[in-house]
């Protein structure tokens, strides 16, 4: 039995290979590879076909990211479960310092890494030589885990969870087109589970926006009931949560104001009001609502996205 299963999901994604291939080229050899095709349309099939003999191949019908997730942890035999996502890279040596701060550590539920994020594909030659994301901001570890977790997200491809892990918080949520990953690790922080940190750059994320995750008008809705789920499910996180929710309501009503939607943004700031009834910078956009015009498109999509989505920490500009 493998001490680790490797579990790469992927619908229509032709960087795939890279992933594969990374995750193949592991120092750590305790492992094993699970590759679930989500029902792709394109040449994902023929592109796997050629790992079929060093990897476990599962085809199933586009069901998305949550159920494919799913479907990875119920062929998994491994004791520790590494999720990479399948546009992004391992370097050779994740697995291998992945189990041993584990086996160092078996307070921890999960143990993540440091590494580079980047907005597009190419991988630039001076890599080691950019900030890593957890050198810009707060990993969200130990005993200012859940603080953290509000301010910055826990990337699915820098983390790998014990089995124990889904026992205590259960899976990934099905209904969920995207934020699966953040719903898992809040109801893992509700359930008490400690989150370890390894503070070297392990692997690279690649936010190309191409998916509804870069789609603020689709994205953050999403994000709002995760929220207000926690804050139903549990008096735990009250305190972080009503500094986090107002951020994203008045993220929204900003949205909503730049399209010319009052109302809608009414009914965010309102809710806004509800949870932090003293913040000035709600009052402010309460204020710009009484406006005749409507708001100049610049001024609204300042600050929108969290500053994870913003940078491309040197490494080129944002693809269009």
């Amino acid at each position: 039995m493998p001490k680790i299963s490797a579990i790469i999901c992927v619908y229509n994604q032709p960087l795939v290979k890279e992933a594969v291939e990374s995750a193949l080229n592991q120092k750590f050899a305790d492992y094993e590879l699970l590759i679930i095709d989500d029902g792709s349309t394109d040449q994902t099939p023929e592109i796997l076909a050629r790992y079929q003999d060093r990897a476990q191949i599962i085809r199933t019908e586009n069901h998305g990211i949550a159920q494919a997730r799913n479907r990875g942890l119920s062929f998994a035999r491994g004791r520790y479960l590494a999720f990479l996502d399948a546009d992004d890279l391992w370097l050779p040596q994740y697995l291998a310092e992945q189990a041993a701060f584990l086996d160092a550590h078996p307070g921890c539920g999960l143990a993540f890494s440091d590494g580079w994020m980047l907005w597009k594909k190419e991988i630039p030659e001076n890599i080691s030589s950019l900030p890593s994301h957890y050198s810009l901001y707060p990993p969200p570890a130990g005993k200012s885990a859940a603080e953290n977790m509000f301010k910055t997200a826990i990337v699915t491809s820098f983390m790998v969870l014990r089995r124990s892990f889904f026992e205590q918080a259960g899976f990934f949520s099905p209904g969920l087109e995207i934020h699966e990953d953040a719903d898992l690790l809040l109801r893992g922080l509700e359930a008490g589970i400690e989150f370890g940190f390894i503070a070297k750059p392990l692997a690279v994320k690649r936010n190309l926006a191409t998916g509804l995750a870069q789609d603020v008008r689709r994205s953050f809705p999403l994000v709002r009931e995760l929220q207000l789920s926690s804050w139903r499910r549990t008096g735990k996180f009250h305190r972080l949560l009503r500094q986090s929710i107002p951020i994203t309501d008045r993220l929204l009503a900003r949205v909503s104001l730049e399209n010319g939607q009052k109302a809608d943004a009414r009914k965010y700031l309102l809710e806004a009001f509800r949870f932090r009834p003293w913040a000035l910078r709600t009052l402010l956009l309460w204020l710009l609502l009484l406006l005749p015009q409507p708001i100049p498109a610049l001024m609204l999509t300042r600050n929108i996205l969290p500053p994870d989505k913003k940078r491309s920490y040197g490494a080129g500009k944002r693809n269009p």
